[in-house]
């Protein structure tokens, strides 16, 4: 799927869990760009994976 490079974070797919970097699955880290999150982050959902038997689902969040 291509992104178009002026899209704001708020508004891009959510990656799956498994493309989640360690900062981003924790919630400090925009799961879009990756940037460090302060103050007005925008709640996203869930990003959904598994591995094998393990459900790997987490809350996401991104940049303003």
């Amino acid at each position: 799927m291509r992104i178009a490079a002026g899209m704001p974070c708020r508004e891009r797919p959510v990656p799956t869990a498994q493309a989640l970097t360690t900062e981003q699955y924790a919630g400090r880290a925009c799961c879009s760009c990756g940037k460090r999150l302060t103050t007005g982050a925008v709640h996203r959902g869930f990003a959904r994976g598994r591995q094998g038997a393990h459900v790997l689902d987490v809350e996401v969040w991104s940049c303003p």
